[in-house]
């Protein structure tokens, strides 16, 4: 938490924007912006209070993302960190709504935008929609509370309770736990590792988020997750669906905005996911960072608030 520091000097006070950070059990390292006599007016310390949270946010190693790109995205997090208590605030009250049309369409859910909003809404079923595109809506919106809420570890049974929400009441034969048979994905020429060695995968990969999220950005970290989850397919379904909530998860949690990957946006996503397939996954990378600059901005004339813009 940031705080205003006053110290006297002679006949004089001087002000300064102070941050303390615990860099270990024993150790706390103070960072201080001096702003002078006089107390600024509230659009100028709001700019001192993004440099700030800049200045004492640790510095992560970057691969993929360019260095431009990377000073973007952090003006993003350290804009909704000084603006909203906890940054999870600053989520469009739309974002349900929009995320759950997209991430179904995707996948091939056919009811629109609008009947998603109603149907989660007043809880009514469209006339003539689909049982399983209801029931489809029903679990995205579910497993959204779900990693909303979580807080405990990226460990294998989070990832099987997120397919269980998103598969649940559907035909999906496995819901919970990983698959038993081999799969193909349809239009992709990748071929998922065989069935017997998804668990070992996974625990990989979870050690792997462990490692990565103290040293890689979290963008870059969300992207690699992202990618490793659609390569593995640990799932009989739900695979695409799990993948992008973990991705929000980690956004999230990293005190970034979660996105929106939209259907008009299928074949460039499964493009970049096909190359994440074959061990680049600076592509997907670049393809995540551009959404939540797209999709989030600051502008100076509302300092008060991040805007979403809508795509």
């Amino acid at each position: 938490m940031s705080f205003i520091e006053t110290q006297r000097h002679g006949n004089h006070n001087y002000y300064y924007l102070v941050k303390n950070v615990r860099t270990n059990t024993s150790t706390v390292k103070k960072y201080r912006i001096f702003l002078g006599r006089e107390m600024p007016p509230p659009e100028e310390l709001r700019k001192h209070l993004i440099e700030l949270e800049k200045r004492s946010t640790p510095r992560f190693k970057t691969t993929w993302l360019q260095r431009e790109m990377i000073e973007k995205l952090d003006d993003i997090r350290a804009s909704l960190i000084t603006a909203y208590r906890k940054p999870i605030e600053a989520i469009p009250k739309d974002f349900l709504v929009r995320y759950t049309y997209n991430t179904n369409a995707i996948e091939g859910n056919r009811l629109t935008l609008r009947q998603t909003a109603l149907l989660l809404s007043d809880r009514v079923s469209p006339a003539g929609a689909r049982m399983d595109d209801v029931i489809e809506v029903l679990n995205a919106a579910d497993a959204w509370d779900h990693v909303r809420q979580y807080t405990g570890p990226p460990d294998s049974r989070f990832l099987r309770k997120v397919q269980y929400e998103v598969t649940k009441n559907t035909p999906c034969r496995i819901q919970g736990d990983f698959r038993d048979v081999e799969v193909r994905i349809s239009g992709s020429s990748h071929i998922p590792p065989d069935a017997s060695e998804v668990p070992k995968l996974l625990n990989t990969l979870v050690t792997e988020i462990r490692t990565r999220r103290k040293r890689n950005h979290p963008v870059e970290l969300a992207a690699y997750v992202h990618n490793r989850l659609v390569n593995i397919h640990p799932f009989t379904d739900g695979n695409g669906r799990t993948a992008r909530l973990i991705m929000n998860w980690i956004l999230i949690r990293t005190k970034f905005p979660p996105v929106i990957v939209e259907a008009v946006e299928k074949e460039n996503y499964y493009s970049q996911l096909e190359k994440g397939d074959k061990g680049d996954h600076k592509p997907f990378a670049l393809f995540l960072a551009s959404l939540l600059i797209d999709q989030y901005a600051v502008k100076e004339s509302r300092a008060h608030s991040p805007v979403f813009r809508p795509g």
